[in-house]
């Protein structure tokens, strides 16, 4: 115990960190489907109609591997303390289920971050890798990330991995860290095809290291080829062969389609990846591809200022580092600039596909704030440094102050540096829902203001083929909010429903729309009004409409 004590509190802290309000806190557009993909998959792999494991050509192969165990013991629980199975639509299931998933999700996560460290203690010291590690779990979009059920907080944390036991490999020259890569490289890439980055960046970042060292290990300084293929190919095909293996291993869809899978992928990679575009707000124009200047502009707006003032602050003490720590940052730097680079070519773009770049760059501050501590001994010779305690004690209350205030909503983060949420909404649209606490709150007291009944039927049909319906709290969401909000709704006994379907939303007493999209005019089949905005942390974040 002694010996892994710190690994055993990475471990532990980091899943007690999600823990709060964890199964309560958000539900993505993306979340049923990962739900129902999860489903399926364990039908594939339980049945063994393998073929099933094949769902998307993402192919989110460990999310659904997370969310079929979540189903399994989900059931299992269930059955041992209610002595049934979970009954269809109902609402605590749903939270319960939900909860299970995201804490295995959670474990997962942790036990890859327990890696993290471990390569950079090998590669620097324990100290380092603590601090790194801390960086990386408490930046704000990473936080958001690996708090709901969805890839990228898998991806990021694999990815990351898999680059730093890969360095870990320049530098000690043993085959078991390429395993190590290649292991996590294969996890990457069965959670998300854009972590096939991965390949032409360790094949590239492997011929330089050998390039550079077929040339020092020969006496004349001259470059011999074919020793140069011999140290080249040798730990390329490690990598290479270990990446695939897990992929194999872990996919059962390649057991009996190989074709099939790969044609699946060739297409969300060229048709979907590359071609499709996706329409957002970006500075408050709706747009297709937002262009090359977008994944810097989500960089600026969603790191934290602790990332941003580090990052700039390690370029300017460089200098002071020594010769391994230079050739460490220049190596993340590479890594996640040339990620965005990649990311950047699709015409489809979205905010959170810059988490793996994020992560890497959230290591680069402790390099500065090392320098900083060490600065600090010059003023005070005496054990206790009350400088250094000051220090402390700001970053501290920096670090509460922005992740308490938001608790759950991390998604709501923006630098508060360029203007935060107030000016970061209008920027950046919110892709998932924030403020869903918020809106609850406002509806609740509605419904106990204006003496509505509390619904607890499976089905609106139910309630509205009776006329019960008029009685209910029935609140009109646009499409994508509403697949994220109705269960809170359902748990307060009120009804979300979607605004464009009319037979459900012509009996909504309230309608919602975000203040960067509100079209609210365009809404002719009934007669509304504006009542009041729900704010967030003080800022207008919906509109409010009441049907006349």
């Amino acid at each position: 115990m002694k010996k892994f004590k710190w690994e055993i509190l990475i471990f532990v802290l980091f899943i007690l960190s999600r823990i709060p309000g964890m199964g309560h806190d958000n539900f993505t557009t993306d979340t049923w489907k990962w739900k129902s993909r999860s489903y399926d998959f364990g039908t594939g792999v339980f049945e063994m109609k393998f073929e099933k494991t094949l769902q998307k050509y993402h192919p989110g192969v460990t999310l659904m591997w997370i969310g079929t165990m979540g189903v399994k013991f989900y059931n299992l629980y269930y059955d041992l303390v209610y002595k049934t199975p979970p009954p269809d639509n109902n609402i605590s299931v749903v939270f319960g289920l939900d909860f299970t998933q995201k804490l295995l999700l959670t474990i997962v996560i942790s036990l890859a971050l327990v890696s993290i460290y471990e390569a950079l203690k090998n590669i620097f010291n324990y100290k380092v890798a603590l601090l790194s590690v801390l960086f990386i779990s408490l930046e704000p979009f990473y936080v958001s990330l690996t708090r709901v059920f969805h890839l990228e907080g898998l991806l990021s944390t694999f990815m990351l991995a898999s680059t730093l036991w890969l360095y870990l490999y320049y530098l000690k020259n043993s085959n078991r860290y390429l395993l190590y890569s290649g292991i996590f490289a294969g996890l990457s890439i069965l959670t998300k095809t854009t972590a096939l980055y991965l390949l032409p960046f360790s094949f590239i970042f492997l011929l330089i290291v050998k390039l550079k060292e077929n040339i020092h290990r020969t006496e004349s300084g001259k470059f011999k080829f074919s020793h140069f293929l011999r140290i080249y190919l040798l730990p390329l095909s490690i990598w290479f062969f270990t990446l695939i293996t897990t992929i194999f291993i872990l996919w059962p869809a390649l057991w009996v389609d190989l074709v099939g899978v790969f044609e699946a992928i060739y297409r969300g990679i060229t048709v979907i990846g590359i071609e499709r575009e996706h329409i957002q707000y970006y500075f408050g124009r709706l747009v297709e591809n937002p262009g090359i200047s977008f994944y810097p502009v989500v960089f600026l707006y969603k790191s934290s200022v602790w990332l941003l003032l580090g990052i700039i602050g390690c370029l300017w003490v460089l200098k002071k580092l020594n010769k391994q720590e230079r050739n460490f940052i220049i190596y993340l730097i590479f890594y996640s600039v040339f990620y965005i680079v990649a990311i950047s070519i699709p015409g489809k773009k979205l905010d959170r596909y810059i988490v793996p770049s994020i992560a890497s760059l959230s290591i680069i501050p402790v390099f500065f704030y090392k320098v900083i501590w060490g600065t600090l001994d010059k003023f005070k010779k005496e054990k206790i440094n009350p400088i250094k305690i000051l220090f402390l004690l700001s970053y501290a209350t920096l670090l509460i102050v922005t992740l308490v205030t938001m608790h759950p909503d991390y998604l709501s983060y923006y630098n508060p540096l360029f203007g935060g949420l107030r000016k970061g909404i209008n920027v950046l649209e919110p892709k998932w829902l924030i403020g869903r606490g918020e809106i609850i709150n406002y509806f609740s007291d509605i419904q106990n203001e204006g003496k509505f009944n509390k619904s607890t039927d499976s089905s609106i049909e139910e309630i509205i083929g009776t006329g019960e319906i008029s009685s209910v709290l029935t609140v009109g969401f646009p499409e994508k909010y509403y697949t994220q909000i109705w269960p809170f709704f359902r748990e307060i006994g009120a009804w979300a429903v979607i605004q464009d379907m009319t037979p459900q939303a012509k009996h909504a007493q309230y309608f919602v729309y975000p203040v960067w999209d509100d079209d609210s005019e365009k809404e002719v089949r009934f007669d509304i009004k504006y009542v009041t905005s729900i704010s967030v942390r003080g800022i207008p974040i919906y509109s409010v409409y009441k049907r006349i």
